[in-house]
């Protein structure tokens, strides 16, 4: 199990639009940050994909400027629970 948090950057009068793109990719969730154009999002593995497969798509979606990764996490104990 994989879990990553990040930061988007985008222009804050498109960042409704990436928001949107952004929960298109498998393990996305959005946590705030539109109005600032610095998105808060988690990513975790999904049984079709992989967070490493979603982080290198999330750099290709449009409106995207910039990526930061805060935070990620990786093991099996989450699975045991």
């Amino acid at each position: 199990m994989n879990i990553c948090s990040l930061v988007v950057q985008t222009r804050p009068d498109r960042a409704q639009a990436v928001e949107q793109r952004l929960l298109a990719l498998p393990g996305v969730e959005i946590h705030g940050g539109r109005a600032e154009g610095k998105l808060i999002v988690t990513v975790e593995d999904t049984g079709r994909s992989e967070v490493a497969d979603t982080l290198a798509s999330i750099k290709g979606v449009e409106g995207v400027i910039n990526t930061v990764l805060i935070y990620h996490y990786g093991g099996d104990d989450l699975e045991a629970v």
